[in-house]
């Protein structure tokens, strides 16, 4: 699935990075945050959001009450708003997470 990197034309304020499959996608997730006329976009290859000092909070959110203005806290982040199905997988319980190694190959001291 592309990503993609789009900001205003206008002083290049950044909108949001987006993973979809397509520039009508696109526009329609755009669409969710601004007019997307004041837009332009550009594909860019893979990366990620990380937290590199350890996570900004734990997933499935524990005990959540939450509607839809509302957001959880993910403080490396500032201010910001999650879209799609990016903010439903913070309170997912039916998540698969697959873990790169099994646990016997990590060793005791590895982070």
């Amino acid at each position: 699935m592309p990503n993609y990197l789009v900001r205003l034309r206008d002083g290049h304020w950044i909108v949001g990075i987006f993973g979809v499959e397509d520039v009508d996608d696109l526009e329609f997730w755009v669409d969710e945050v601004c007019d997307p006329a004041l837009c332009e976009w550009v594909e860019i290859g893979s990366g990620s959001v990380i937290y590199p000092h350890g996570g900004a909070m734990a997933v499935p959110a524990p005990d959540h009450e939450w509607d839809d203005d509302q957001v959880p806290v993910l403080t490396a982040l500032g201010e910001y708003d999650i879209g799609g199905l990016w903010l439903n997988a913070l309170f997912a319980d039916s998540l698969d997470f697959t873990p790169f190694a099994e646990p016997w190959e990590v060793g005791a001291n590895d982070n």
